[in-house]
């Protein structure tokens, strides 16, 4: 009985298809303004966002962004997500795998990131496995008198997303993003803090607050393995060695144009991966590729920068020497106006591959270094 409901529920799910009309950045959910999701501090800073976005044409992240007022066909889709959301949240732990998966990839109404992204990230478990091995407790790393990496911090904070008005000058989420890039330096003290986290960093606590961050960070190193791209930059060419062949399998042509005018992906693609792509990608686009992330796991780096190639493929064909060719890949501004869903969509449905693929191609990897 049970298995049939599920299954039903399966089936609903798969008939409710993104609507790939509906443009999440210029559509700010009204959850938005509902205290309930939010920290006092967050909810200071989201209301000064609204009023920029109404002002000074920013989004609700405090980005520049155009107004467009063109959808109010979607919000009854819209709220009946927010409502899906709000009852697998609140029995998170009981909830089908699957169908966390399925609903993370249509996407996560803004307003329930807050809530969601501790759930899956599970920072209840870190903090569970940090109590009985290593005592780690984020307000305490804020009470040291003296931090190793604090003037770097200070520094790359002053140039993290500088069109964002939330960044600019001293303001509470600069400040808060400070604090969580400290913590966490002190937290994984091999690892220390590296340049990138900056960005990041700042886009999560754009969602959520200080401390969520700080373990949602703490998670990504940890169980997500993501330490050793910033204690030791040189493993990066993992990643270069393992993008280089699903370009080759999937993007021949690209591949060919690469070769041909010698540029290494380490030119263009360093930023992508030590950034996870919050850089790159719109700030909502990025979102929806960093929840997937938590659930399925380093394919979607790899499917997110197979989906980014493919975006730039046609034009880079026209481009015949090595330093237009690598200032187009460079650069992200023709990104910046994807719409979220074909976006994913093209993602989730192209670049089909499992982890073993991944495995295959790491062994690969290992095997040439020696």
């Amino acid at each position: 009985m049970r298995s049939t409901q599920f299954r039903q529920c399966i089936q609903k799910e798969e008939e409710d298809q993104i609507d790939c009309d509906f443009d999440y950045q210029s559509e700010p959910l009204q959850i938005l303004q509902t205290p309930d999701f939010c920290a006092t501090k967050q909810n200071e800073a989201h209301s000064q966002v609204q009023y920029s976005y109404q002002i000074q044409q920013t989004d609700q992240y405090g980005f520049k962004s155009q107004i467009n007022c063109q959808h109010q066909k979607d919000r009854k889709t819209l709220n009946a997500r927010v409502e899906k959301w709000r009852q697998m949240i609140n029995e998170f732990d009981k909830q089908n795998s699957q169908l966390i998966k399925q609903r993370t990839r249509k996407g996560i109404p803004d307003g329930l990131r807050i809530l969601a992204w501790p759930l899956l990230a599970n920072i209840k478990k870190a903090k569970e496995q940090t109590n009985t091995t290593q005592k780690i407790k984020y307000s305490d790393f804020l009470t040291k008198n003296e931090f190793k990496f604090e003037h770097q911090i200070r520094l790359d904070v002053n140039r993290t997303f500088p069109d964002n008005v939330n960044f600019q000058d001293q303001t509470v989420l600069s400040e808060s993003l400070v604090n969580v890039l400290k913590a966490l330096s002190e937290a994984i003290p091999d690892m220390g803090y590296c340049q990138g986290l900056n960005f990041l960093t700042a886009a999560l606590i754009m969602v959520t607050n200080d401390e969520n961050a700080f373990w949602i960070l703490y998670r990504l190193m940890t169980h997500y393995n993501l330490t050793a791209k910033y204690k030791d930059p040189n493993s990066l060419y993992r990643e270069f060695y393992i993008l280089d062949n699903l370009i080759s399998q999937y993007h021949p042509n690209t591949s060919k144009i690469l070769k041909r005018h010698n540029i290494d992906l380490f030119y263009f693609t360093t930023e992508w991966f030590i950034t996870m792509f919050s850089t790159a990608l719109p700030i909502n686009l990025f979102y929806r590729v960093f929840e997937i992330f938590l659930i399925e796991g380093e394919k979607t780096i790899f499917r997110c920068a197979l989906t980014i190639i493919h975006y730039k493929e046609q034009k880079l064909t026209q481009l015949n020497d090595f330093e237009n060719g690598l200032q187009f890949l460079k650069s992200n501004l023709d990104l910046q106006q994807l719409d979220s869903n074909l976006f994913i969509n093209l993602m989730l449905t192209k670049y089909k591959f499992s982890k073993t693929i991944i495995q295959q191609l790491d062994i690969k990897y290992k095997k040439n270094q020696k």
